[in-house]
């Protein structure tokens, strides 16, 4: 691990392999997350590229302000561009998954020249209707008030939400690994996040402001209906994109984390020397 120092913050970064003759893949965790929920898969990931994990802000090692403006999609985008360079990791695939992929979209559109190409994991665009990211707003400091007052009950209602089931039998150990991920994150720190980063906060980006037109793929869980809808209108977005349903719900990763692999894998091997 090393902390690496961009825009006066913290990030942890964990890279896992420096091959050469591979490309970069730069993985962005969702909420509540951090570097350890990818542990799983970057062994199988050796094949196409050289993976790098972070914690992002306000998760695992990295930096944890509890003033919601810090985490605003433009400042965190920001950062994410100079961490980057920074790292001098090229050439570079972005991966993001739910809230990671949210910022992996954002980033890819604001700097579409540093990345070959990009993946997205039950990944949203944002909420166009105003009244509709008005609500979602609301429900994100509801949460965000939850998180301060009792955090393990909040936590254990989140991990029931029916996003998450899946189609598939839970490999008991990846489940709990993922809970004592959530448990050892800063409470102050995940309720800047949701008010400053949450679905609610997030400008929206639509097909018409897309500016990202390298390799895309779009994956979805089989059992996760509303993003399969979601990822369906996503295709619309990118002129290079291939969009797969894998037998998962939400957390792919954790679901059907060999099939994901596989995806990846591929979508890399195929798009490295484009």
């Amino acid at each position: 691990m090393e902390l690496v120092e961009v825009n006066n913050t913290n990030y942890a970064v964990y890279v896992h392999q420096q091959d050469e003759n591979l490309p970069w893949l730069l993985m962005l965790h969702g909420f509540m997350g951090d570097h350890r929920v990818f542990e799983h898969l970057v062994e199988e990931l050796f094949e196409s590229c050289n993976p790098v994990t972070i914690d992002l802000l306000g998760h695992g090692k990295s930096s944890k302000p509890t003033d919601p403006k810090r985490y605003n999609e433009h400042k965190q985008i920001n950062d994410i561009y100079r961490l980057v360079h920074t790292l001098n990791i090229f050439p570079l695939f972005l991966y993001g998954y739910s809230m990671g992929g949210r910022l992996a979209l954002k980033t890819a559109f604001s700097t579409p020249e540093l990345f070959k190409g990009l993946i997205l994991e039950s990944t949203t665009n944002g909420i166009t209707d105003e009244q509709q990211r008005k609500e979602r707003r609301h429900t994100d400091e509801q949460r965000a008030k939850q998180v301060e007052s009792n955090y393990e009950d909040f936590l254990s209602k989140w991990e029931e939400a029916a996003l998450f089931q899946s189609p598939l039998p839970a490999d008991e150990i990846l489940l709990s690994n993922y809970h004592n991920i959530h448990l050892d994150q800063d409470p102050q720190a995940m309720a800047a996040s949701l008010r400053g980063f949450g679905t609610g906060s997030m400008t929206p980006e639509t097909k018409y402001s897309s500016g990202f037109d390298g390799p895309t793929l779009l994956m979805a869980g089989s059992g996760d209906e509303k993003y399969r809808k979601i990822n369906d209108r996503l295709t619309y977005f990118f002129s290079d994109v291939h969009l797969c349903f894998i037998e998962a719900g939400h957390r792919i990763h954790l679901d059907n984390p060999s099939a994901l692999s596989n995806e990846i894998n591929h979508h890399i091997d195929q798009n490295s020397f484009l």
